[in-house]
């Protein structure tokens, strides 16, 4: 089986080839996300690649790794962070894409499909626990996650998160961490919708880069995706921390990434305050 080498032209082409495919599913949120990032309003996890990429290797080198589940997707981000983190070895490994919405696996399937390796898709409840049956897996990777589930809920979805690992499998989590200010739901404000608006159609003005869409149905688009982005803040690193720790994984280790890490980083939220954090830890026997 042929793969292709990661390449961030190619994996633009392949998300704007896919959305006169996306646009019909209506999936608000991910449907702007996606555009958003084409226009280049947002980098999504694009300014964290490098840092992903190396954890990842590392965890490699420590462990051999046959098998991956990418738990939440908001598009094909995190199966081409583990292309790129592999190269050709990807097409020996077990790659799992699980989330709620079918919308994100499409683009994962896609993007699986055009560099030549499988995966498998599991539309589902990620705070459901594993069967007992089903097969463990060396890694668990996830962006962002926890800022779409309630608070009471987060300890829960990390102890089955870590129920899928193998003994001394790894979970490898980024999150933000917003300050401790302000209110635990968050949503974007009339002006934050508007800077969002007057961005998105400024750049497509200037590089007509979405030909497909009309300038009242990119700002349909862009609103949409605003009123459907409402999360819950993460208002500790320790939070991170005490979860891991109840879920019975050791070695559990919790670092912000560095401004070097996140230069470039064009958040989905306009004037975010948020420092992101890697959360890693093993399942222990």
């Amino acid at each position: 089986m042929t793969v292709a080498h990661y390449d961030h032209a190619a994996r633009r082409k392949l998300m704007l080839d896919a959305l006169p495919a996306l646009l019909p599913m209506q999936s608000a949120y991910h449907t702007g996300w996606a555009v958003l990032q084409l226009l280049g309003v947002i980098s999504g996890l694009d300014s964290e690649r490098a840092h992903i990429v190396r954890h990842v290797r590392t965890l490699a080198r420590e462990r051999p790794i046959a098998s991956v589940y990418i738990a939440g997707s908001a598009d094909c981000g995190l199966l081409s962070v583990l292309h790129e983190a592999f190269g050709a070895d990807i097409a020996a490994l077990d790659v799992r894409v699980a989330d709620r919405s079918p919308v994100p696996l499409a683009l994962c399937r896609q993007y699986a499909g055009a560099m030549g390796f499988a995966v498998a898709l599991d539309v589902c409840d990620l705070g459901v626990p594993p069967d007992p049956a089903e097969r463990r897996v060396d890694l668990v990777l996830t962006h962002s996650l926890l800022s779409f589930i309630a608070p009471q809920e987060r300890a829960t979805l990390v102890g089955s998160l870590a129920a899928r690992l193998e003994v001394a499998g790894s979970l490898l989590l980024y999150q933000s961490v917003r300050a401790q200010h302000g209110a635990p739901l968050l949503a974007y404000t009339p002006e934050q919708v508007e800077s969002m608006v007057g961005a998105s159609l400024a750049a497509q003005r200037t590089a007509a880069r979405l030909p497909m869409l009309r300038e009242h149905e990119l700002e349909g688009i862009v609103r949409a995706f605003c009123a459907a982005k409402i999360t819950h803040a993460v208002a500790s690193e320790d939070e991170l921390l005490d979860s891991a720790r109840a879920a019975g994984l050791s070695g559990v280790r919790c670092e912000p990434l560095s401004a070097q890490d996140m230069a470039g980083h064009r958040p989905a939220t306009p004037e975010s305050r948020y420092v992101k954090w890697m959360l890693q830890g093993r399942r222990a026997a």
